[in-house]
């Protein structure tokens, strides 16, 4: 089974987890995953977790998270 990946960027499919909290706000959490010489690369608990009050609230500050922290990783290559 096939994930479909929230977004894309540089390369890297971004997948996130949202779930509702008991203070009802929205907790989002994020993975991100890339295909590398050596097949699929996945790192989880990559970024997050952020509340918001609304699930698209939380996802878009995971989301822009992720790719900050994406922007970084490329920056300091190994």
């Amino acid at each position: 089974m096939s994930r479909v990946p929230d977004s894309v960027y540089k390369g890297y499919e971004i997948f996130t987890i949202v779930v509702p909290t008991s203070a009802g706000l929205w907790s989002a959490t994020s993975e991100i995953e890339i295909k590398g010489a050596e097949g699929e690369e996945i790192s989880q608990g990559f970024a997050g977790p952020f509340e918001a009050e609304s699930m698209e609230a939380a996802k878009a500050l995971v989301i822009a998270d992720t790719k900050h922290k994406i922007d970084d990783l490329l920056a300091r290559p190994v």
